[in-house]
């Protein structure tokens, strides 16, 4: 294996700053390294009000002339979520997790965010991969006080040495409030894994069982409507260009100039341009979409970019023009490549990798020897993880089972798992039955965890209901409800037996005992037994069996009442006096693939549901258009990152492949281009 410069020793900090990584401009007030950071006294860290937009990794704007540095915050729709967390967070502690594209401009609401509500607060950033179990012990050792920690790009701080629940918790026992941000792709990798592994956990699975606690806020890439007429109404020049260009860009992304980057990337392909430094710019780029995410020392970039098809017809520039071509910053903003910690090592500008994978660029597959690459690079156990899902993705099995496959015989039973899948899918019975071996010696794969329900399912402050437990007792819980935003709609996949349906009567069961909700039930398996208990509990406040009529009867009810509560207002927080309605449907493909009026009528509730109180919560087989009844737009609602989605038994790698694919908008090709 060849070993990469830019593996994180962990040993440096900064006071102040952001992750070192962060693609903006090198400041030298912002970037200053100190060893001795870790000894600090909390009590001697800045307070939030002493410190700059550009210290919380901020993208810095075009420069105006004669204007200030940063065009004046525009209110997101996202910030009455975020005062609602950072409010509580300031008092109490917790993790207030923000996640978006790159350049959604997630730091930026986060520090308008952290201004309004943590002003007094003493501020800590640490530098990427450093340790952190030091800090309840320093922070309980300085005194009194208020303080907040600052994790941009939370994942490169989660693990047994970094942000772990149990740290969590210690930090919030002191009333520590922790603030971080996190790419979609990178959330949606941590928190998406069906099962946790071995006893000996990676930091992959600590940042799952962390992630899947949180309620995180989504600052979107294209802005709202709104969003877009607050700008228009600002005086500043580079929103007022932003504004003009927002039906296709995103205000934040224009203005951290994403775009711009892009094309004079795009553009350099070509005589008298650089397509030497356009190629150096790819292989970055290529590492990022094959789940590489560390910097690279520029000696390998060289000999990755000499694999590529270089025509000489375009008179490619020198090596040392192309790296000062793709090196140098622009729009005072970033360079196509940004420095990485140690000295002589790049990685590409986030909004490049993010762009392609979103299908903005060319889309060309990831290079075998990329991925082969990948592996050599000495990734640690997050980065193999990450490298086996985009290769798993993308169609290259061989390249999940050569990241998985180190992992899974080192005890990572979630590895193993997926290697059963993959076997499963190649006809490899063999293969199968050893990857299903290892799986099984894990404890914790091979037992069934009961839900205790004598203790409360329903969380009134979070709206979220438990479903399950993970080794350590914490807890794995469903959104049914985001206050001051609405209700939650969530679906269940698997085949039959794999505990599917007992997973949505723990969802249902939760929602009745909160006396929030009423249960309307709608249940078409064969056996017609799901919703028996609830049933004869006297919970159901309607039920139809499989029966076209009283079905339709159901869930027209539903939709009259939620046109109804969308004229009125007020439904975004269910109450005893203003109860929601959940809709439980069971085996829903066989009622979507029998009805085209219940496919219109559960669409519409999916859509426009959340704000009236109307919830839909059902199971289905699987993912394919044919569970949907060949309704391509219902097929792509219920893959959406919107909705709560879990994937049960042996073929659920499989289906979050397919649910990557679905939301890209083409179930039959690569979904990270």
């Amino acid at each position: 294996m060849r070993r990469n410069r830019s593996e994180s020793s962990g040993a440096a900090s900064v006071a102040v700053g952001g992750d070192v990584n962060a693609p903006i401009v090198t400041n030298p007030q912002i970037y200053i390294n100190l060893p001795e950071a870790m000894a600090a006294d909390p009590s001697d860290w800045p307070k939030v009000n002493e410190v700059d937009a550009f210290s919380f990794g901020v993208h810095r704007a075009r420069p105006a002339i004669g204007g200030p540095t940063l065009p004046p915050y525009i209110l997101r729709d996202a910030d009455r979520e975020v005062a609602r967390q950072m409010k509580v967070a300031a008092i109490h502690g917790g993790l207030v997790l923000l996640v978006g594209d790159s350049t959604a401009g997630k730091s930026r609401t986060a520090f308008h965010g952290i201004r309004r509500c943590m002003p007094d607060h003493r501020v800590f950033a640490p530098s990427r991969g450093a340790p952190l179990s030091h800090l309840p012990e320093r922070i309980q050792l300085s005194g009194s006080g208020k303080f907040l920690v600052w994790l941009d790009d939370l994942e490169g701080f989660l693990g047994a040495d970094g942000l772990s629940p149990a740290l969590l918790d210690s930090l919030m026992r002191l009333n520590v409030a922790i603030v971080a941000t996190m790419q979609d792709g990178l959330f949606a990798s941590y928190s998406n894994v069906r099962k946790l592994g071995s006893l000996q956990e990676t930091d992959h699975q600590i940042g799952n069982r962390l992630l899947r606690a949180v309620e995180p806020i989504r600052v979107e890439r294209l802005w709202s409507t709104g969003e877009v007429d607050r700008a228009s109404r600002s005086s500043d020049e580079r929103l007022v260009d932003a504004v003009a260009h927002s039906s296709t860009y995103g205000v934040a992304e224009y203005l951290a100039a994403g775009p711009s980057l892009m094309q004079s990337w795009l553009g350099a392909k070509c005589v008298g341009g650089n397509p030497r430094g356009a190629i150096l710019v790819q292989v970055c780029v290529d590492l990022a979409r094959a789940g590489f995410g560390a910097a690279v020392d520029i000696e390998i970039l060289k000999e990755l970019h000499n694999r590529y098809a270089l025509d000489s017809k375009l008179r490619p520039e020198e090596w040392s023009d192309a790296v000062a071509w793709a090196t140098k910053v622009r729009h005072g903003v970033s360079g196509l490549l940004t420095p990485g910690e140690y000295e002589g090592t790049w990685r590409a500008f986030d909004y490049l990798p993010d762009a392609i994978s979103r299908g903005d660029g060319e889309e060309e597959s990831v290079p075998e020897f990329i991925r082969e690459e990948a592996l050599n690079l000495c990734p640690d156990e997050d980065d193999q993880w990450l490298i086996g899902m985009r290769s798993y993705m993308a169609g290259a099995a061989e390249y999940a089972i050569a990241a998985w496959a180190p992992l899974a015989e080192n005890g990572n039973g979630s590895a193993a798992s997926n290697l059963v899948a993959i076997a499963q899918e190649m006809g490899d019975l063999e293969a199968a039955q050893y990857w299903r071996y290892l799986e099984s010696q894990d404890e914790f794969h091979s037992k069934t965890i009961r839900v205790d329900v004598s203790k409360p399912l329903y969380n009134a402050e979070s709206g979220k209901v438990r479903v399950g437990e993970s080794r350590t007792g914490e807890l794995t819980e469903i959104p049914l409800h985001r206050p001051g935003v609405g209700v939650c709609h969530g679906f269940v996949f698997g085949a039959p037996g794999v505990g599917k349906s007992n997973s949505l009567n723990l969802i249902l069961l939760g929602a009745f005992t909160s006396a929030k909700y009423l249960l309307w039930l709608i249940d078409w398996s064969v056996e017609q037994k799901h919703f028996k208990a609830l049933r004869k509990g006297r919970a159901a406040d309607w039920f139809s069996g499989s029966d076209p009529e009283g079905s339709s009867k159901i869930l027209n009810a539903a939709v009259d009442i939620l046109d109804k509560r969308l004229q009125v207002g007020g439904y975004t927080d269910p109450s005893p006096d203003k109860p929601a309605i959940i809709l439980g449907i069971e085996d829903a493909h066989r009622l979507f693939q029998s009805d085209p009026e219940a496919r219109r009528l559960c669409l519409r509730i999916l859509q426009s549901g959340t704000g009236g109180g109307i919830s839909l919560f059902a199971t289905l087989s699987d993912l394919s258009l044919e569970s949907f009844g060949g309704d391509s737009q219902l097929q792509r609602e219920a893959a959406s990152n919107d909705h709560a989605r879990m994937f049960m038994g042996s073929h659920s790698l499989p289906m979050v492949r397919d649910a990557e694919r679905v939301r890209s908008g083409n179930p039959d090709g690569d979904p990270f281009g």
